[in-house]
């Protein structure tokens, strides 16, 4: 699943030129909320495990920014916990993206 950002390297969501985009975060709270959801999903689909890999920093176009996976004796139940992973790190999670495009620099309101 690709977020906006990803869609087409080298674009924003608005079509304009991206030449690299920075990724920050608070380490003690963006820790925390990872793992509150990663719990959130083992309860709720009886999870053997899940990961979540979330980069940081300067990254640029088409860079792999993220991993969730799920353990579970069936797949269907795993891939709904990687769909809800993925669904509350694009909407919730405490992370803030600035894109440096042709124009300048700007910091990306969440959807």
């Amino acid at each position: 699943m690709r977020g906006a950002w990803e869609c087409l390297p080298g674009r924003s969501a608005s079509g304009e030129t991206v030449q690299s985009m920075f990724l920050e975060h608070y380490p003690g709270m963006t820790e925390k909320y990872l793992h509150s959801i990663s719990e959130t999903a083992l309860q709720r689909w009886s999870l053997l495990d899940a990961l979540i890999i979330h980069r940081v920093g300067e990254m640029q176009p088409g860079d792999t920014i993220v991993l969730v996976a799920a353990w579970a004796g069936h797949r269907a139940p795993a891939f709904e916990a990687c769909r809800f992973l993925i669904e509350q790190l694009k909407s919730r999670a405490p992370f803030w993206k600035r894109e440096s495009l042709d124009e300048g620099i700007r910091w990306v309101e969440k959807n």
